[in-house]
């Protein structure tokens, strides 16, 4: 099928460890994340493929790496820092134009997946650095703080769709209340909406309960979000985003991962109200194998979700 904008891809991530453990997030037994430092590769899901990209370093402040601000500079799995690895030859013609990729700036070219049905990309951030035109770039306000926060309404005008707060319910991300992120929303979201831009309610962790902070995870925040958030005139988003993470060290099955995978994305469709769900990030841990199958399950079930976009 030709490509149409207008049909926004999702994104599906995950990660191989490489020394020990992945230093995403991941949750513990509450429902919350604890953190580990060792380097990984960045995995996405191709038309069945899957193909490895190298992440780049984090910087401190969530802007070049996918939800940590603690990762360092990860070994070269390739050896050359330019060619990424390739465990399947990506094909085209089944993605039903929901691929979408995260990069950053230590990412091999783009250009590798020119033949493949990805059709948007993100780098958590605002600047789309050397993305091929042919991808359509959709810009993150990763949090209302600087410098995120700097020179948002010049680098977000014009584009079509745009993505708020980077897992708001989450301590180590953007970490803020349901009130202030309402009105930081409106202050700087709600007027690229008016320009004409479709605009996301804040990501949300798969994470449920509270966190340290006395914060309530996942579909819990997001639902107290969108109740603040609901008027055409003064609030209003018009697709929603949540983030999935499966069982640390993959020590759950592929079944059962899948299984709170599909949970969760149930969950986010019933929340989101009648908008448009994107998943920008889901990740399942364990060996290759076990991510592929998860993959190969995973995708056919997005796809033939009318409300994931």
């Amino acid at each position: 099928m030709s490509r149409d904008y207008r049909i926004v891809s999702f994104l599906f991530l995950f990660f191989l460890s490489l020394i020990n453990a992945s230093p995403h997030p991941q949750f513990n037994g509450n429902g919350n994340r604890h953190r580990h430092a060792a380097a990984v590769t960045t995995v996405v899901a191709a038309p069945a493929a899957i193909t490895t990209v190298i992440p780049g370093n984090g910087n401190g402040n969530g802007n070049n790496n996918e939800e940590t601000s603690t990762l360092q500079n990860n070994p070269n799995p390739t050896g050359n820092g330019n060619t990424p690895l390739i465990t399947d030859t990506p094909t085209t013609g089944t993605g039903n134009g929901k691929r979408g990729l995260a990069y950053n700036s230590s990412s091999p070219s783009l250009s590798v997946f020119a033949n493949t049905d990805i059709t948007w990309v993100h780098d958590w951030n605002s600047d789309p650095l050397d993305a091929p035109s042919q991808f359509l770039f959709v810009p993150t306000l990763w949090s209302d703080e600087s410098p995120h926060s700097d020179n948002w309404a010049s680098l977000a005008a014009g584009h079509q769709y745009l993505m708020s707060f980077n897992e708001p319910d989450n301590v180590g991300q953007a970490n803020m209340r349901v009130a202030d992120a309402l009105t930081a929303y409106k202050n700087l979201m709600m007027p690229q909406r008016k320009a004409g831009a479709k605009i996301s309610a804040p990501s949300v962790s798969s994470g449920s309960g509270n966190n340290e902070a006395g914060i309530p995870m996942g579909t819990g925040w997001l639902s107290s979000f969108l109740e603040g958030c609901n008027d055409d005139n003064t609030c209003q988003a018009d697709f929603v985003s949540g983030h999935w993470y499966g069982c640390p060290g993959g020590t759950c099955t592929v079944a059962s991962d899948l299984t709170a995978f599909k949970g969760y994305v149930n969950d986010l469709i019933a929340t989101a109200d009648g908008r448009d769900v994107w998943i920008p990030e889901f990740q399942r841990y364990g060996d290759v194998d076990q991510q592929k199958q998860f993959v190969q399950q995973a995708l056919p079930f997005l796809d033939g979700k009318v409300e994931v976009k």
